[in-house]
Protein backbone atom coordinates (compact mmCIF):
# COMPACT_ATOMS: atom_id res chain seq x y z
CA UNK A 1 0.00 0.00 0.00
CA UNK A 2 1.05 3.69 -0.85
CA UNK A 3 1.75 6.09 2.13
CA UNK A 4 1.14 9.48 1.12
CA UNK A 5 3.63 11.59 3.05
CA UNK A 6 2.42 15.30 2.87
CA UNK A 7 2.11 18.15 0.43
CA UNK A 8 4.18 20.82 -0.30
CA UNK A 9 4.48 23.93 -1.88
CA UNK A 10 7.38 23.18 -3.29
CA UNK A 11 9.85 20.27 -3.46
CA UNK A 12 13.47 19.94 -4.39
CA UNK A 13 14.85 16.58 -5.31
CA UNK A 14 18.48 16.37 -4.86
CA UNK A 15 20.46 18.08 -1.72
CA UNK A 16 23.66 19.55 -3.70
CA UNK A 17 24.59 22.31 -2.95
CA UNK A 18 22.17 23.88 -5.65
CA UNK A 19 19.15 21.88 -4.44
CA UNK A 20 19.91 22.79 -0.63
CA UNK A 21 20.60 26.46 -1.77
CA UNK A 22 17.17 26.32 -3.52
CA UNK A 23 15.31 25.14 -0.58
CA UNK A 24 16.97 26.80 2.68
CA UNK A 25 16.20 30.04 1.05
CA UNK A 26 13.00 29.41 -0.47
CA UNK A 27 11.78 28.29 3.21
CA UNK A 28 13.94 31.45 4.79
CA UNK A 29 12.70 33.89 2.53
CA UNK A 30 8.89 32.87 2.03
CA UNK A 31 6.28 30.93 3.98
CA UNK A 32 5.93 28.58 1.55
CA UNK A 33 6.31 24.56 3.09
CA UNK A 34 9.29 23.16 1.47
CA UNK A 35 10.84 19.52 1.18
CA UNK A 36 13.67 18.23 0.22
CA UNK A 37 15.14 14.61 -1.02
CA UNK A 38 18.84 13.18 -1.39
CA UNK A 39 19.40 9.97 -1.78
CA UNK A 40 23.38 10.17 -0.78
CA UNK A 41 24.86 12.80 1.59
CA UNK A 42 23.15 16.45 1.84
CA UNK A 43 26.26 18.89 0.32
CA UNK A 44 26.41 16.87 -3.03
CA UNK A 45 28.93 15.55 -4.90
CA UNK A 46 31.32 18.82 -5.06
CA UNK A 47 31.33 18.60 -0.55
CA UNK A 48 31.89 15.09 -0.48
CA UNK A 49 32.99 13.62 -3.51
CA UNK A 50 34.59 16.32 -5.92
CA UNK A 51 35.80 19.98 -5.29
CA UNK A 52 36.47 20.23 -1.11
CA UNK A 53 38.29 16.79 -1.22
CA UNK A 54 40.28 17.11 -4.25
CA UNK A 55 41.36 20.67 -3.14
CA UNK A 56 42.83 18.88 0.23
CA UNK A 57 44.95 16.71 -1.61
CA UNK A 58 45.95 18.97 -3.94
CA UNK A 59 47.01 21.10 -1.06
CA UNK A 60 48.87 18.11 0.31
CA UNK A 61 50.59 17.53 -2.92
CA UNK A 62 51.72 21.38 -3.38
CA UNK A 63 53.36 21.09 0.01
CA UNK A 64 55.42 18.15 -0.88
CA UNK A 65 56.39 19.53 -4.36
CA UNK A 66 57.34 22.41 -2.23
CA UNK A 67 59.60 20.38 0.07
CA UNK A 68 61.20 18.49 -2.03
CA UNK A 69 62.19 22.27 -3.94
CA UNK A 70 63.46 23.33 -0.65
CA UNK A 71 67.25 23.81 -2.06
CA UNK A 72 66.47 26.40 -4.34
CA UNK A 73 65.25 28.64 -1.68
CA UNK A 74 68.19 27.81 0.98
CA UNK A 75 66.19 25.06 2.62
CA UNK A 76 67.29 21.67 3.32
CA UNK A 77 64.38 19.06 3.55
CA UNK A 78 65.80 15.35 3.70
CA UNK A 79 62.61 13.83 2.82
CA UNK A 80 59.45 13.85 2.48
CA UNK A 81 57.11 10.85 3.24
CA UNK A 82 53.17 10.41 2.02
CA UNK A 83 50.86 9.28 4.16
CA UNK A 84 47.51 9.09 2.00
CA UNK A 85 45.42 8.11 4.97
CA UNK A 86 46.66 11.40 6.79
CA UNK A 87 45.19 13.32 4.24
CA UNK A 88 42.35 12.14 3.67
CA UNK A 89 41.57 11.98 6.97
CA UNK A 90 42.09 15.90 6.85
CA UNK A 91 39.49 15.81 3.82
CA UNK A 92 37.28 14.27 5.98
CA UNK A 93 37.66 16.79 8.86
CA UNK A 94 36.70 19.49 6.70
CA UNK A 95 34.30 18.22 4.77
CA UNK A 96 32.34 17.14 8.10
CA UNK A 97 33.41 20.55 9.23
CA UNK A 98 31.07 21.89 6.57
CA UNK A 99 28.04 19.73 6.48
CA UNK A 100 28.49 17.78 9.50
CA UNK A 101 24.88 18.81 10.93
CA UNK A 102 23.07 17.33 8.29
CA UNK A 103 19.39 17.84 7.88
CA UNK A 104 19.25 19.83 10.90
CA UNK A 105 20.20 23.68 9.71
CA UNK A 106 17.16 22.59 7.37
CA UNK A 107 14.88 21.39 10.03
CA UNK A 108 15.22 24.61 12.03
CA UNK A 109 14.25 26.89 9.30
CA UNK A 110 10.96 24.06 8.32
CA UNK A 111 12.35 22.30 5.46
CA UNK A 112 11.01 18.97 5.50
CA UNK A 113 14.02 16.62 4.71
CA UNK A 114 13.68 13.27 3.28
CA UNK A 115 17.61 10.97 3.09
CA UNK A 116 16.16 9.06 0.57
CA UNK A 117 15.79 8.26 -3.18
CA UNK A 118 12.86 10.29 -4.87
CA UNK A 119 11.43 10.00 -8.03
CA UNK A 120 9.46 11.99 -9.96
CA UNK A 121 6.82 9.79 -11.26
CA UNK A 122 4.01 12.09 -12.47
CA UNK A 123 2.52 15.67 -12.80
CA UNK A 124 3.06 16.90 -8.92
CA UNK A 125 3.80 13.46 -7.65
CA UNK A 126 7.12 12.27 -6.04
CA UNK A 127 7.40 8.77 -4.84
CA UNK A 128 10.28 7.84 -2.45
CA UNK A 129 12.33 4.76 -2.14
CA UNK A 130 9.98 3.37 0.49
CA UNK A 131 7.22 4.08 -1.33
CA UNK A 132 5.45 6.85 0.31
CA UNK A 133 4.26 9.62 -2.25
CA UNK A 134 4.70 13.41 -1.87
CA UNK A 135 2.55 15.83 -3.63
CA UNK A 136 4.14 19.01 -5.01
CA UNK A 137 3.18 22.02 -6.79
CA UNK A 138 6.43 22.99 -8.00
CA UNK A 139 9.29 20.44 -8.37
CA UNK A 140 13.01 21.41 -8.54
CA UNK A 141 15.51 19.32 -10.34
CA UNK A 142 18.67 19.06 -8.95
CA UNK A 143 19.98 15.80 -9.20
CA UNK A 144 23.38 16.76 -10.59
CA UNK A 145 25.44 13.84 -12.77
CA UNK A 146 27.42 10.99 -12.68
CA UNK A 147 30.93 10.08 -14.75
CA UNK A 148 30.67 8.85 -18.50
CA UNK A 149 33.07 6.56 -19.64
CA UNK A 150 34.39 6.32 -23.06
CA UNK A 151 33.55 2.97 -25.45
CA UNK A 152 36.02 1.28 -25.27
CA UNK A 153 35.94 -2.13 -25.46
CA UNK A 154 37.39 -4.02 -22.27
CA UNK A 155 37.32 -0.73 -20.22
CA UNK A 156 34.05 -1.47 -18.37
CA UNK A 157 35.15 -4.60 -17.23
CA UNK A 158 37.98 -3.58 -15.03
CA UNK A 159 37.59 -1.47 -11.66
CA UNK A 160 38.76 1.88 -13.17
CA UNK A 161 38.06 4.66 -10.55
CA UNK A 162 36.42 8.12 -11.18
CA UNK A 163 36.69 10.75 -8.80
CA UNK A 164 35.22 9.24 -6.19
CA UNK A 165 37.62 6.42 -5.45
CA UNK A 166 40.52 8.08 -6.89
CA UNK A 167 40.10 10.51 -2.89
CA UNK A 168 38.77 7.53 -1.08
CA UNK A 169 39.93 4.44 -2.18
CA UNK A 170 43.47 3.74 -2.02
CA UNK A 171 45.21 3.61 1.16
CA UNK A 172 48.60 4.68 -0.69
CA UNK A 173 49.72 6.05 -3.43
CA UNK A 174 49.88 3.46 -6.63
CA UNK A 175 52.74 2.50 -8.47
CA UNK A 176 51.35 3.81 -11.36
CA UNK A 177 48.48 5.64 -12.65
CA UNK A 178 46.84 6.40 -16.38
CA UNK A 179 44.72 9.18 -16.58
CA UNK A 180 42.29 9.01 -19.36
CA UNK A 181 40.79 12.87 -19.83
CA UNK A 182 42.91 15.63 -19.85
CA UNK A 183 40.15 18.60 -19.02
CA UNK A 184 39.96 20.14 -15.56
CA UNK A 185 39.95 16.78 -13.34
CA UNK A 186 42.23 14.77 -15.13
CA UNK A 187 44.93 17.40 -14.72
CA UNK A 188 44.43 17.89 -11.41
CA UNK A 189 44.21 14.29 -10.48
CA UNK A 190 47.26 13.52 -12.52
CA UNK A 191 49.01 16.23 -10.59
CA UNK A 192 48.05 15.56 -7.48
CA UNK A 193 49.53 11.42 -7.64
CA UNK A 194 52.63 12.41 -9.59
CA UNK A 195 53.54 14.68 -6.84
CA UNK A 196 52.24 12.00 -3.92
CA UNK A 197 55.51 9.67 -5.65
CA UNK A 198 52.62 7.90 -8.66
CA UNK A 199 54.26 7.50 -12.39
CA UNK A 200 51.26 9.46 -14.20
CA UNK A 201 50.58 9.12 -18.03
CA UNK A 202 48.00 11.51 -18.99
CA UNK A 203 45.87 10.58 -22.09
CA UNK A 204 43.77 12.93 -23.85
CA UNK A 205 41.52 12.49 -27.52
CA UNK A 206 41.81 16.30 -27.90
CA UNK A 207 45.08 18.08 -29.86
CA UNK A 208 45.32 19.72 -26.53
CA UNK A 209 45.57 19.52 -22.65
CA UNK A 210 42.43 21.21 -21.19
CA UNK A 211 40.98 21.41 -24.68
CA UNK A 212 38.21 24.02 -23.37
CA UNK A 213 40.66 26.27 -22.41
CA UNK A 214 42.34 28.90 -25.03
CA UNK A 215 45.37 27.47 -27.35
CA UNK A 216 47.99 29.55 -25.08
CA UNK A 217 46.92 27.88 -21.72
CA UNK A 218 47.83 24.99 -23.03
CA UNK A 219 50.91 25.33 -24.31
CA UNK A 220 51.64 27.07 -20.77
CA UNK A 221 50.82 24.10 -18.81
CA UNK A 222 51.97 21.60 -20.75
CA UNK A 223 55.65 21.59 -20.03
CA UNK A 224 54.99 22.55 -16.06
CA UNK A 225 53.25 19.15 -16.21
CA UNK A 226 55.97 17.41 -18.34
CA UNK A 227 58.80 18.76 -16.14
CA UNK A 228 56.91 16.95 -13.15
CA UNK A 229 57.57 14.04 -14.76
CA UNK A 230 53.86 13.72 -16.36
CA UNK A 231 53.89 11.84 -19.64
CA UNK A 232 51.15 13.34 -21.82
CA UNK A 233 50.00 11.62 -24.86
CA UNK A 234 47.64 13.52 -26.77
CA UNK A 235 45.72 12.76 -29.64
CA UNK A 236 45.18 9.64 -28.07
CA UNK A 237 42.55 7.06 -29.43
CA UNK A 238 41.95 3.62 -26.92
CA UNK A 239 41.44 1.24 -28.55
CA UNK A 240 41.09 -1.87 -26.22
CA UNK A 241 41.50 -1.85 -22.63
CA UNK A 242 42.46 -4.74 -20.28
CA UNK A 243 42.73 -5.76 -16.99
CA UNK A 244 44.40 -8.43 -15.12
CA UNK A 245 46.25 -9.09 -12.08
CA UNK A 246 48.91 -6.80 -12.69
CA UNK A 247 47.04 -4.11 -13.58
CA UNK A 248 45.86 -2.27 -16.49
CA UNK A 249 46.82 -2.25 -20.50
CA UNK A 250 45.34 0.24 -22.35
CA UNK A 251 46.45 0.23 -26.23
CA UNK A 252 45.79 3.04 -28.59
CA UNK A 253 45.48 3.30 -32.25
CA UNK A 254 48.86 3.84 -32.60
CA UNK A 255 50.01 0.13 -31.10
CA UNK A 256 51.39 2.23 -28.10
CA UNK A 257 50.20 0.14 -24.95
CA UNK A 258 49.78 2.27 -21.84
CA UNK A 259 50.28 -0.12 -18.35
CA UNK A 260 49.18 1.16 -15.24
CA UNK A 261 48.25 -0.11 -11.84
CA UNK A 262 45.19 1.75 -11.91
CA UNK A 263 43.09 3.51 -14.39
CA UNK A 264 41.27 7.09 -13.97
CA UNK A 265 38.40 7.77 -15.89
CA UNK A 266 37.81 11.70 -16.18
CA UNK A 267 36.39 11.84 -19.60
CA UNK A 268 33.11 13.47 -18.63
CA UNK A 269 29.61 13.51 -16.68
CA UNK A 270 25.78 13.32 -17.31
CA UNK A 271 23.04 14.59 -15.70
CA UNK A 272 21.37 11.93 -13.75
CA UNK A 273 17.28 11.72 -14.63
CA UNK A 274 17.03 7.75 -15.17
CA UNK A 275 14.89 7.13 -12.30
CA UNK A 276 12.25 9.47 -13.15
CA UNK A 277 9.56 8.97 -15.68
CA UNK A 278 9.92 12.50 -17.48
CA UNK A 279 7.93 11.26 -20.39
CA UNK A 280 4.67 11.17 -17.95
CA UNK A 281 5.50 14.80 -16.56
CA UNK A 282 5.85 16.14 -19.53
CA UNK A 283 9.83 17.18 -19.60
CA UNK A 284 11.81 17.20 -22.69
CA UNK A 285 15.63 16.09 -22.94
CA UNK A 286 17.75 17.35 -26.04
CA UNK A 287 19.64 14.71 -28.10
CA UNK A 288 22.34 15.35 -25.81
CA UNK A 289 20.42 14.13 -22.49
CA UNK A 290 19.88 17.41 -20.76
CA UNK A 291 16.44 19.07 -20.27
CA UNK A 292 14.98 21.90 -22.27
CA UNK A 293 14.95 25.05 -20.15
CA UNK A 294 13.82 28.30 -20.52
CA UNK A 295 15.89 31.76 -19.69
CA UNK A 296 13.93 30.84 -15.77
CA UNK A 297 15.38 27.13 -15.75
CA UNK A 298 11.48 26.22 -16.37
CA UNK A 299 11.58 22.74 -17.71
CA UNK A 300 8.73 22.50 -20.83
CA UNK A 301 6.23 20.59 -17.76
CA UNK A 302 4.18 23.14 -15.91
CA UNK A 303 5.32 23.70 -12.48
CA UNK A 304 8.99 22.09 -12.44
CA UNK A 305 12.56 23.67 -13.17
CA UNK A 306 15.68 22.18 -13.65
CA UNK A 307 19.20 23.58 -12.02
CA UNK A 308 23.08 23.07 -11.16
CA UNK A 309 24.37 20.55 -13.17
CA UNK A 310 21.53 18.34 -13.99
CA UNK A 311 21.24 21.07 -16.54
CA UNK A 312 24.40 19.46 -18.53
CA UNK A 313 25.92 22.98 -19.35
CA UNK A 314 27.98 24.66 -16.97
CA UNK A 315 29.44 22.51 -14.35
CA UNK A 316 30.43 24.00 -11.74
CA UNK A 317 29.28 24.97 -7.76
CA UNK A 318 29.48 28.60 -8.25
CA UNK A 319 26.99 28.25 -11.59
CA UNK A 320 24.56 26.30 -9.69
CA UNK A 321 24.58 28.60 -6.60
CA UNK A 322 23.52 31.30 -9.24
CA UNK A 323 21.11 29.05 -10.79
CA UNK A 324 19.51 28.79 -7.80
CA UNK A 325 18.90 32.11 -7.38
CA UNK A 326 17.26 32.11 -10.73
CA UNK A 327 14.85 29.21 -9.12
CA UNK A 328 14.08 30.93 -6.46
CA UNK A 329 13.35 34.44 -7.99
CA UNK A 330 10.71 32.75 -10.68
CA UNK A 331 9.16 31.17 -7.97
CA UNK A 332 8.96 33.92 -5.59
CA UNK A 333 7.32 35.88 -8.51
CA UNK A 334 10.14 38.01 -9.59
CA UNK A 335 11.61 36.50 -12.55
CA UNK A 336 15.20 37.07 -13.86
CA UNK A 337 16.80 35.54 -17.76
CA UNK A 338 20.05 33.59 -16.56
CA UNK A 339 23.14 35.35 -18.16
CA UNK A 340 26.38 33.26 -18.50
CA UNK A 341 28.13 36.13 -20.31
CA UNK A 342 31.28 36.29 -17.49
CA UNK A 343 31.74 32.77 -15.56
CA UNK A 344 35.59 32.23 -14.61
CA UNK A 345 36.51 28.64 -14.17
CA UNK A 346 39.56 27.70 -12.68
CA UNK A 347 41.75 24.09 -13.08
CA UNK A 348 43.44 24.40 -9.95
CA UNK A 349 46.53 22.26 -10.82
CA UNK A 350 49.94 24.26 -10.36
CA UNK A 351 50.46 26.46 -12.02
CA UNK A 352 46.63 27.33 -11.97
CA UNK A 353 44.74 28.12 -14.90
CA UNK A 354 42.11 29.90 -14.55
CA UNK A 355 39.72 31.96 -17.62
CA UNK A 356 36.43 33.86 -18.49
CA UNK A 357 34.61 34.44 -21.33
CA UNK A 358 35.31 33.69 -24.63
CA UNK A 359 39.16 31.84 -25.55
CA UNK A 360 40.34 33.96 -28.68
CA UNK A 361 39.87 30.52 -31.47
CA UNK A 362 35.98 30.70 -30.12
CA UNK A 363 35.69 34.23 -30.37
CA UNK A 364 37.05 33.69 -33.95
CA UNK A 365 34.61 30.89 -34.57
CA UNK A 366 31.30 33.46 -33.59
CA UNK A 367 32.75 35.85 -36.26
CA UNK A 368 33.85 38.38 -34.06
CA UNK A 369 37.58 40.18 -35.21
CA UNK A 370 39.95 40.21 -32.19
CA UNK A 371 42.38 41.53 -30.57
CA UNK A 372 45.14 39.84 -28.03
CA UNK A 373 47.46 41.07 -25.18
CA UNK A 374 49.30 38.32 -23.63
CA UNK A 375 51.78 39.40 -20.31
CA UNK A 376 54.21 36.96 -19.60
CA UNK A 377 54.85 35.61 -15.76
CA UNK A 378 58.38 35.77 -15.82
CA UNK A 379 58.44 39.20 -16.53
CA UNK A 380 56.79 40.06 -12.97
CA UNK A 381 59.28 40.45 -9.96
CA UNK A 382 56.99 39.06 -7.69
CA UNK A 383 57.37 35.58 -10.15
CA UNK A 384 61.03 35.35 -9.47
CA UNK A 385 60.70 36.14 -5.50
CA UNK A 386 58.51 33.28 -5.75
CA UNK A 387 60.66 31.13 -7.84
CA UNK A 388 57.87 30.31 -10.11
CA UNK A 389 58.19 32.22 -13.73
CA UNK A 390 56.04 30.17 -15.77
CA UNK A 391 52.89 31.51 -16.66
CA UNK A 392 51.03 34.36 -18.94
CA UNK A 393 47.62 36.75 -18.81
CA UNK A 394 46.02 37.32 -22.26
CA UNK A 395 43.18 39.32 -22.78
CA UNK A 396 41.12 38.79 -26.02
CA UNK A 397 39.04 41.98 -27.18
CA UNK A 398 36.48 42.92 -29.52
CA UNK A 399 38.81 44.75 -32.15
CA UNK A 400 36.66 47.46 -33.55
CA UNK A 401 34.58 48.07 -29.80
CA UNK A 402 37.59 47.16 -27.65
CA UNK A 403 34.76 44.96 -25.74
CA UNK A 404 36.17 42.56 -23.82
CA UNK A 405 35.28 39.00 -24.42
CA UNK A 406 37.52 37.01 -22.39
CA UNK A 407 40.54 36.43 -20.08
CA UNK A 408 43.20 33.83 -19.66
CA UNK A 409 45.07 33.45 -16.74
CA UNK A 410 47.96 30.71 -16.01
CA UNK A 411 49.85 31.56 -12.68
CA UNK A 412 50.60 30.09 -9.30
CA UNK A 413 47.72 32.24 -8.51
CA UNK A 414 45.42 32.06 -11.12
CA UNK A 415 41.87 31.68 -9.44
CA UNK A 416 42.43 34.71 -7.53
CA UNK A 417 43.96 36.83 -10.56
CA UNK A 418 40.91 36.19 -13.29
CA UNK A 419 38.13 37.78 -10.92
CA UNK A 420 40.13 41.56 -11.57
CA UNK A 421 38.85 40.37 -15.55
CA UNK A 422 36.14 39.24 -14.16
CA UNK A 423 34.79 42.43 -12.90
CA UNK A 424 35.94 44.70 -15.67
CA UNK A 425 33.44 42.01 -18.05
CA UNK A 426 30.66 42.42 -15.81
CA UNK A 427 30.85 45.90 -16.07
CA UNK A 428 32.36 46.56 -19.29
CA UNK A 429 34.90 48.69 -17.89
CA UNK A 430 37.38 50.19 -21.14
CA UNK A 431 40.74 48.03 -20.97
CA UNK A 432 42.39 51.77 -20.58
CA UNK A 433 40.66 52.00 -16.92
CA UNK A 434 42.16 48.53 -15.59
CA UNK A 435 46.15 49.36 -17.15
CA UNK A 436 45.87 52.61 -15.49
CA UNK A 437 44.66 52.23 -12.07
CA UNK A 438 47.93 51.65 -9.81
CA UNK A 439 48.47 48.17 -8.49
CA UNK A 440 50.50 47.35 -5.10
CA UNK A 441 53.94 46.44 -5.91
CA UNK A 442 55.01 43.56 -5.81
CA UNK A 443 52.08 41.11 -6.66
CA UNK A 444 51.31 38.99 -9.34
CA UNK A 445 48.46 41.71 -10.54
CA UNK A 446 50.66 43.74 -11.93
CA UNK A 447 50.66 40.78 -14.72
CA UNK A 448 47.06 42.16 -15.17
CA UNK A 449 47.44 45.66 -15.47
CA UNK A 450 50.28 45.16 -17.82
CA UNK A 451 47.72 42.83 -20.06
CA UNK A 452 45.28 45.73 -19.77
CA UNK A 453 47.85 48.83 -20.79
CA UNK A 454 48.37 46.73 -23.83
CA UNK A 455 45.20 45.41 -25.23
CA UNK A 456 44.24 49.35 -24.64
CA UNK A 457 47.09 50.68 -27.19
CA UNK A 458 45.81 48.11 -29.49
CA UNK A 459 42.12 48.29 -29.73
CA UNK A 460 40.93 50.30 -33.06
CA UNK A 461 44.63 50.37 -34.54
Amino acid sequence: MVEAAGRFDVFVIGGGGTGSEVAFELARRSGLRVGLAERDRLGGECNHYGCVPTKVMLRSAKIAQLARDGNRFGLRIPTVEVDLRAIQQRARDIVQSQSGEGPAPFERIGVTVFLREARLVAERRIELDDGTTVEADRVVLATGTEPTAPPVPGLADGPYWTNREAIWEPDRPPASLAVIGAGAIGVEFAQIYARLGTTVTLLEAEPAILPAEDDDVAAELAPALAGEGIRLLSSVRIERAHHGPSGWELRTAGGEVVRAEHVLVATGRRPVFDAHDLSAVGVELDPDGRPVLTDTLRTTAAGVWAAGDATGELLFTHVGDYEAGIVIDDILGSPRARDYRVVPRVTFCDPEVAGVGLTERAAVELGREVVTAVERIADNERSHIEGRTRGLVKLVADARSGELLGGHIVAEEAGAMIHEIVAAMAGRVPAAAIGEAIHAYPTLSESVRGAFLTLASRVGD
